[in-house]
């Protein structure tokens, strides 16, 4: 997989899940924007030196929203990644 159709993919499923958490807690609406806006800015700007830190910010915030664990690339994706 390419870095730009990673980035994308990433991109649009967080804006997706964005709305889904939203909805389920209304309450906490300002994390959840703080959260998932950091994601995508980390999204947008990586390369593949910055891909642990992506990774690692993901995992960090599935601590407060397990739903993004979903987003978690999986070992397949990050080898993809790093293929030349």
């Amino acid at each position: 997989m390419k870095f730009a159709k990673f980035k994308t993919k990433y991109i649009v499923a967080l804006n997706e899940l964005k709305k889904e958490l939203l909805s389920k807690y209304p309450d906490k609406a300002k994390r959840v924007e703080r959260i998932v806006d950091t994601l995508v800015h980390k999204a947008y700007t990586l390369k593949r030196h910055s891909l642990v830190d992506f990774i690692h910010t993901l995992h960090l915030a599935c601590r407060e929203f397990e739903e993004l664990c979903k987003l978690m690339p999986s070992p397949k994706e990050v080898d993809e990644l790093f293929e030349k």
